[in-house]
């Protein structure tokens, strides 16, 4: 399989600058765009809406959407009517979520029974069966189907960072995304668990895709590129567990930069944020300190390189760079190989 390329935004922006940022990813070659679904921010739904409507080739989905905030067949539905309205375009991923502590969500007492089932039941509603559900946190009847035509199913991949889903998503799930990680030892982690949980079902990896989502600021200024990636850390390390502690990052180290965030010392905040962070969970520098980089996520098995949030202090300026200074690098996506 060849590598491919995407990028994902938040709900931050205007609306009204979604509609050309998809245009922007789909002509700078990207194959696909991601919207996180994020409680703080502009839901990925409508977002999704508008850039389907003003794409015609990449594909496009949430990444993720989580059975703590709304039920799985909402979210099915959602997807059902967004692959009619974009051409059989769309993509999803399903995870646990990573702002749900915010609204006082308990977490689910088996979480691994928990997110089977969601897959599942999301599933069931895409391939149009009627066949009782009966789990232990979902459930539905022969007459809980869509009454509307469904043509396809669409891929739906799982959304984690934890080794565990991650063996988990390759029992059940064509592929899996891990958002907010750039380590390659970690990558690498990841992708035999995925691969291990495929081979205990009796499944090869053919046809599937691992998807591999850091964040990024990336700038022909890298102190530019530090100073944005160092904000939104220094915000998000706390929901990064078990990662935190797998890439040797202190819970002191994240609790001090999180609290001068949270009372309004940015400066202090972003002081504090460890280099040893910024290396792990993100792409952050010039096109030329990063190509090689990602050619060590490949290595560790990466299929796709999604470009997350915050795209340095100018988005649209970040995904020219990356589309005309990082892609052509990668001159045969098919033999993975990259031009330093």
């Amino acid at each position: 399989m060849g590598i491919s390329f995407s990028v994902m935004v938040t709900g931050a922006l205007p609306m009204a600058a979604y509609g050309p940022l998809a245009r922007q990813v789909e002509d700078a070659g990207f194959d696909q765009l991601h919207i996180a679904d994020d409680l703080v921010f502009r839901p990925a739904w409508p977002i999704l809406t508008v850039a389907a409507l003003n794409t015609s080739r990449i594909r496009l989905g949430p990444f993720i959407v989580t059975p703590q905030v709304a039920h799985p067949v909402y979210h099915a539905a959602n997807l059902a009517a967004l692959d009619e309205l974009s051409g059989g375009r769309m993509v999803a991923g399903i995870g646990r979520g990573g702002f749900n502590p915010l609204i006082g969500a308990v977490a689910p007492s088996k979480p691994m029974t928990w997110m089977r089932e969601a897959h599942a039941l999301m599933t069931r509603m895409l391939a149009m069966d009627r066949t009782p559900f009966e789990g232990q946190y979902f459930k539905a009847t022969e007459d809980l189907y869509f009454q509307f035509e469904v043509p396809r199913h669409v891929p739906l991949f799982v959304g984690t960072w934890s080794p565990q889903t991650a063996r988990l998503a390759g029992t059940i799930a064509p592929g899996m995304k891990a958002d907010c990680v750039a380590s390659p030892e970690y990558v690498a982690r990841l992708k035999g668990q995925f691969t291990d949980g495929r081979a205990s079902v009796g499944k090869t990896m053919e046809g599937t895709e691992f998807i591999v989502g850091p964040l990024c600021a990336i700038s022909t200024d890298p102190g530019r590129a530090e100073d944005s990636i160092r904000g939104m850390l220094a915000l998000l390390q706390p929901f990064l567990a078990p990662m935190i502690r797998e890439v040797g990052i202190g819970e002191d180290e994240v609790e001090a930069a999180y609290t001068a965030f949270t009372k309004g010392d940015v400066a202090e905040a972003k002081a504090l944020v460890t280099r040893r962070a910024i290396d792990a969970f993100s792409l952050t520098g010039t096109p030329d300190q990063v190509v090689r980089r990602i050619g060590d996520l490949i290595d560790a098995g990466a299929d796709n390189i999604a470009f997350g949030p915050p795209h340095g202090d100018d988005p649209v300026e970040c995904i020219r760079l990356i589309g005309e200074q990082i892609l052509p690098r990668f001159t045969s996506r098919s033999a993975r190989k990259v031009v330093i």
